[in-house]
């Protein structure tokens, strides 16, 4: 793929990006990360920062947001798009190699919609734990399991690549990734399965949201009309407008995760 073309995809990806996913990472922070002034974060797996500057805005001057993500042009783009934010910074990294990994520099590690991407969840939490300062937290969201209308979107517009989606995909149960989290040393304070507010106002906001949850995957070029017939949140609804899928378990469920480093824990 050329710069051209992964330039823009990473422009596509933050357009999209600026809906569900920003609303429902806001809610997120507000909610149950609970960021202080002062305090210094990791935002791992920033993608294009929309919600790396929310974080910057409210640790203050006194503190300091450090964004991750693998991808170099969401990267180059958020630094470009945040250039003018003093106590944020961008650097391509991923979750098993970032900044200040094992030397405990953060209050907070943040990852909203990440780590169901990533193989190696054990490494993960390990390299969160032994980042963190004493009684420090980590603040996550993540899927669990596919959402319907999105595997319905691969098994009947993209079977082409339906294989390449299932394969990138590393869903595990709530339970498991508790499991992960405990065996790290972390202390849960709480887990629990909400709902994204996931309403799309046109066929093509909801086909460009899958595209862009799929790290390019989805292939929008390959849906033709006879496909959409058959592709349920169209056909049910006689290609009707908007696409609402709050507040159902199988369409729109998130799970959040809340866990600490207590002081005078090891690994």
């Amino acid at each position: 793929m050329s710069d051209s073309s992964n330039s823009n995809a990473a422009e596509r990806y933050k357009q999209s990006s600026l809906s569900a996913q920003k609303v429902d990472g806001e809610k997120f922070i507000q909610t149950d990360v609970c960021p202080q002034a002062g305090d210094t974060i990791l935002d791992l797996g920033c993608g294009t920062g929309e919600l790396s500057a929310s974080l910057a805005d409210l640790v203050g001057p006194e503190g300091k947001v450090v964004a991750v993500d693998p991808d170099k042009e969401r990267i180059f783009l958020a630094q470009q798009t945040y250039d003018e934010v003093k106590n944020l910074s961008f650097v391509e990294a991923s979750a098993s190699n970032f900044p200040g990994i094992g030397s405990e520099p953060y209050d907070i590690i943040f990852s909203n919609h990440v780590i169901h991407w990533i193989p190696d969840k054990q490494e993960v939490f390990k390299n969160m734990f032994l980042s963190l300062k004493r009684g420090g937290k980590i603040a996550i969201q993540y899927n669990d399991r596919f959402l319907s209308f999105e595997m319905s979107a691969y098994m009947v517009l993209n079977p082409e690549n339906a294989p390449r989606f299932l394969e990138k995909c590393q869903f595990e149960e709530r339970a498991k990734i508790e499991e992960y989290c405990s065996t790290a040393g972390f202390h849960i304070v709480t887990s629990y399965d909400t709902f994204m507010q996931l309403v799309f106002e046109s066929i093509e906001s909801l086909l460009n949201w899958i595209w862009s949850c799929s790290h390019g995957v989805f292939d929008p070029s390959l849906v033709t009309k006879e496909r959409l017939q058959r592709y349920y949140p169209y056909s049910s609804r006689d290609g009707k407008q908007p696409f609402d899928f709050r507040e159902i378990k199988e369409e729109s469920s998130v799970s959040r995760l809340i866990a600490v480093k207590q002081a005078g824990e090891e690994p």
